[in-house]
């Protein structure tokens, strides 16, 4: 039956679709006041107070006081006729209302068994108006007058309406007759914004749907004007102001005017939010990945991790670029204006090469130390030297070298050796102890071996790195969260310097920490072999150096 009166309605309207001449706007009120087996509902008898306010406006009326069921059939589907040839169109609807299925009706006022079943008799649809309604996208409005409190309407029915999704360009106002009538005519203000009208609603009143920022329901006409300029001219003075009101002004009095649409957008662009100004500037950038990369590769070289130099943008880079911003004092939107791209990428260029003059000069000065030591120990021509230079700089310039020669004096020594003080020195080396080296001393105090078991006990003595110390090295590295793009970087960097980290895989192997160990030694740190803020700064920038 639903399914039925649907149809009629849909066959009338439907041949009403071809073009036709402009039409006047048309006010449609129905008003179900005595119902013959549901509580009386007078108050509805408000909305026809609409009648004046809405034929003032322009709109020919058409009034449905008491819909019955055979009303659906006769009356409805020359009335949907006339809505569909109409310019703009308003209905308003008051009375008990039924949902089944999400689908509501305004019921009838016939006394009636009604159920699920037949409620298509018994009942307006709703959405046979929306779907009405759609036709006039920006020039249609359904009100819906209901009191709280509705009674069981029959089988299966829900009481009251549902309003799932709306007809674009459909405004919809829902809520108590008497505000209904109260309302409505402020939105028939020519030239009052709906926006402005909505925002102004009383407790309860709801507006949905579509309800523009600048644009009113009945446009202001402006007077003719005898200087063929005018019109231009108020579009200057609106662009020479841009502000929302400005452009106000020119719509009041050009609605349908050459730069109308213009100003309605630069009205939407004025009325966004800081964040959405921002979101819409950074996407209008089209900022590749590649340069997104960059950009937060700089971020970290100033001082805001972005926790990742992956070229996207998430929560944790946008933390970066919110405090980036609050440390210049601009509005911290998290989004990036092409002056603000620029600004970066300029500054953290700038300290960029900052870091990498200061590194260069920390590994020249340090560099200069190394090799001055290495030739006031004799340039490796002598074991002391050798074991001196290495307890200064264990990872010097001239380490490898120095390591080698001591393990081929230790071989020239052994073949020398008596074969009782060999096993004595091996069985030292074995243990590795103080205990062990000074007992060989004990045993041979101008052995082959006594100056490497002085050397071993000297750096035995020497204060180690506390566990706990590499402990919170190694909790530091973690938290900076190292993804495999980064532990590569890390890597690639130690191989360019020549640092020997192993292979560049994102493993990080005893290998790799005895390079990193090296770097920092380099740059004056402590020599932990894990991977801390500072020394990742230092290596970005030296990746943006090459």
């Amino acid at each position: 039956m639903i399914k039925r009166m649907l149809g009629i309605w849909a066959f009338v309207w439907a041949q009403t679709l071809a073009p036709m001449a402009s039409a006047a706007d048309l006010a449609v009120v129905i008003s179900n006041v005595d119902y013959n087996d549901l509580p009386v509902r007078a108050a509805h008898a408000d909305v026809r107070n609409l009648r004046p306010a809405l034929q003032r406006a322009g709109f020919q009326y058409v009034e449905i006081v008491n819909l019955r069921a055979q009303n659906l059939s006769d009356r409805m589907p020359r009335i949907g006729e006339r809505m569909m040839q109409a310019d703009r169109v308003i209905v308003v609807l008051a009375g008990h209302f039924a949902t089944m299925r999400g689908r509501s009706f305004l019921v009838t006022v016939d006394r009636a068994d009604r159920s699920s079943f037949n409620i298509g008799r018994f009942g307006l649809a709703l959405d046979a108006i929306l779907n009405v309604l759609r036709t006039k996208q920006g020039n249609a409005l359904l009100a819906i007058a209901s009191t709280s409190g509705e009674p069981e309407i029959g089988w299966r029915l829900e009481p009251g309406y549902h309003l799932g999704g709306l007809p674009q360009g459909v405004t919809v106002v829902t809520g108590q007759p008497r505000q209904i009538t109260q309302f409505l005519p402020e939105m028939l203000v020519p030239g009052r914004p709906m926006l402005e009208v909505a925002r102004a609603a009383p407790d309860g009143l709801r507006v949905m749907g579509y309800i523009p920022v600048s644009r009113a329901f009945i446009e202001q006409s402006a007077p003719p004007s005898a200087d063929p300029n005018a019109e231009r001219n108020a579009w200057r003075r609106a662009v020479d102001a841009d502000t929302v009101a400005a452009y106000r002004i020119y719509l009041v009095a050009y609605p349908n005017g050459r730069f109308a649409a213009e100003a309605r957008a630069r009205i939407d662009d004025l009325s966004l939010s800081p964040q959405d100004r921002a979101r819409i500037d950074e996407e209008a950038l089209n900022l590749n990945r590649d340069r997104r990369a960059r950009l937060q590769q700089y971020l970290t070289i100033l001082g805001f991790d972005t926790r990742g130099i992956d070229g996207v943008f998430g929560p944790r880079t946008r933390n970066a670029i919110t405090s980036w911003q609050q440390s210049l004092g601009i509005p911290a939107t998290g989004f990036l204006s092409a002056n603000q791209v620029a600004r970066i990428e300029r500054d953290g260029a700038r300290r960029a090469e900052e870091l990498r003059r200061e590194a260069e000069q920390r590994k020249r000065e340090q560099e200069a130390r190394d090799r001055e030591y290495w030739q006031q120990t004799g340039a490796g021509a002598s074991e002391q030297g050798l074991i001196a230079y290495l307890q200064r700089f264990p990872n010097g310039l001239f380490a490898a070298e120095a390591n080698a020669r001591l393990k081929q004096i230790e071989r020239d020594k052994r073949r020398q050796a008596r074969l009782e003080e060999r096993l004595a020195w091996d069985d030292a080396v074995i243990q590795g102890t103080i205990a062990s080296y000074q007992a060989y001393l004990n045993a041979y105090p101008n052995g082959t071996f006594s100056a490497e078991a002085r050397a071993r006990i000297n750096a035995l003595s020497q204060p180690q790195i506390p566990p706990s110390v590499l402990q919170q090295a190694r909790a530091a590295e973690d938290a900076l969260g190292l993804d495999p793009f980064r532990r590569r970087l890390v890597e690639a960097q130690l191989d360019r310097l020549g640092l020997a980290p192993g292979s560049v895989d994102g493993n990080f192997t005893n290998e790799t920490r005895q390079a990193i160990a090296r770097y920092q030694t380099l740059n004056n740190q402590q020599a932990t072999g894990y991977v801390t803020r500072d020394v990742l700064v230092l290596l970005l920038v030296s990746a943006l150096g090459r």
